[in-house]
């Protein structure tokens, strides 16, 4: 069986790269300096563009999900080290890309980046899908990319520009008669994303219809209003805002609102308004029982943390399922009108004792599964517990009992594959967390069979 070629060349291209780990950089002055990011920045344009590839073939064949990875985009996130999602986006460039043979092209020649790929891709799909279109509109945005040298960001902000000067008379784009086409371009490149910033906060970045975006507002505006009080009513003078003594220093009552000119009026900004609205709405939402349930209870928030930490400590912080950590304040806050599931942590953070075991999976157990895997315990799977199941090492019909210490959380997935294949998992006697056992490797070589083409039938004659 001899090795394929695209194989071959990414073996070649790593040996080659792998040059450069020994390159003396401080040797670089002047002109050579420009000229060695300028190679390395196409070289990386090259490598992304191979990535793309890989991903739509990773998608077509199903490779990844035939050796247990939850999806191509998990893999794919694994082997590049990326954020959470970001295999994802190589996929989503790959399928997009696929209508769009210039930009293909052009990403794997290493004429663009794969940030220009996804500006490029992402917003030809909002556009009426109109082929001839589609491919125009790509081909312009790659002219700028060669003649005027446009990032992404220069060329995100000049698509609306392009689409004019294409679309003099509004024929495609601006009349009713296409707005049909707007609107279904616009519902498939719908998305919504969840980014931290490593900052204590989070980056939300969305796309949407007018129609949807419309039903979003409508029930957000309602509770977006200003709340408006008495003058005074947060505890501040409005006869003395703003006024200083001698000294600088402030005089009269302040509050603790920050910006708060103590008038009644609201301080908050419409952004800080819809915000607070959304989150608000999604709270009623929760204390309601239309949530989709989860092994017996509605939807709640999920913080690991040692009780000595939460009653105490004033630096440790609180573990989320995703992974992301949030403050002990901010902790002891959630605590304060939150449902307590009472849990003791060892040392090593093994949950030791919760609700007592009994034949089902009760919210007791459940609630410390949860503790202790976090989500999804496959190798390299992080589905979150929503989407799983409790799986029991030792079948119920096999004397196996419904226990901590027999249980293990599995998303649908991985479910099936552990009942259908040879992979196994115990728990560890002392870490009492699971530990796996993959299959033992298997010889396939001599099972492909060859069949020759068969001749093609001579033509029907009248």
């Amino acid at each position: 069986m001899t090795t394929p070629t695209a194989l071959t060349a990414t073996a070649a291209a790593l040996e080659g790269a792998a040059g450069l780990r020994g390159a003396d950089w401080d040797d670089l002055d002047g002109p050579d300096v420009l000229e060695a990011a300028v190679r390395l920045g196409r070289l990386k344009a090259l490598v992304d563009g191979a990535l793309v590839a890989v991903a739509e073939r990773l998608e077509d064949t199903g490779a990844a999900d035939a050796v247990g990875w939850a999806s191509a985009k998990d893999f794919l996130t694994q082997v590049t080290g990326g954020r959470k999602g970001a295999g994802g986006g190589l996929v989503r460039v790959a399928q997009r890309t696929a209508e769009l043979p210039a930009v293909r092209a052009a990403l794997a020649a290493g004429e663009i980046s794969l940030a220009q790929a996804g500006v490029i891709s992402n917003r030809v799909a909002a556009l009426p899908r109109d082929p001839e279109l589609r491919e125009t509109v790509a081909r312009a945005l790659l002219g700028l990319v060669e003649e005027h040298h446009y990032d992404a960001t220069d060329l995100d902000r000049c698509v609306t520009g392009v689409v004019k000067e294409l679309d003099v008379d509004g024929l495609l784009v601006g009349t009713d008669l296409s707005k049909d086409h707007q609107e279904r371009g616009a519902h498939g490149a719908r998305y919504l994303s969840f980014s931290p910033d490593t900052l204590g906060g989070v980056r939300i970045k969305g796309y949407a219809t007018l129609e949807e975006a419309e039903l979003v507002k409508t029930c957000l505006m309602p509770l977006a209003a200003p709340v408006v009080t008495e003058p005074g009513a947060c505890g501040g003078d409005p006869a003395t805002f703003g006024h200083r003594d001698e000294q600088g220093r402030r005089i009269g009552r302040g509050c603790p609102q920050p910006g708060c000119s103590h008038t009644g009026r609201d301080p908050r900004d419409h952004g800080v308004r819809m915000w607070d609205a959304l989150v608000e709405a999604c709270r009623r939402l929760q204390a309601t029982d239309h949530l989709p349930h989860a092994h017996g209870t509605t939807a709640r928030i999920t913080v690991t943390m040692g009780l000595d930490d939460l009653t105490s400590s004033l630096d440790a912080e609180g573990l989320l399922p995703s992974g992301d950590t949030l403050s002990a304040a901010t902790v002891r806050r959630l605590a304060c009108d939150a449902e307590i599931i009472p849990a003791v942590l060892g040392t090593e953070g093994q949950v030791l004792d919760v609700a007592r075991a009994s034949r089902l999976v009760t919210i007791g157990i459940w609630n410390a599964l949860v503790l202790r895997d976090r989500h999804c315990a496959f190798p390299g799977c992080t589905r979150l517990p929503i989407a799983c199941d409790a799986h029991h090492i030792q079948h119920w019909a096999d004397a196996g009992s419904t226990s901590l210490e027999n249980l293990v959380l599995l998303c649908r997935r991985h479910h099936t594959l552990i009942h259908r294949t040879p992979w196994r998992v115990d728990i560890d006697p002392g870490t009492r967390r699971p530990v796996w056992i993959p299959p033992p490797p298997v010889d396939d070589s001599g099972r492909f069979s060859y069949s020759p083409a068969r001749p093609k039938p001579p033509p029907l004659v009248a």
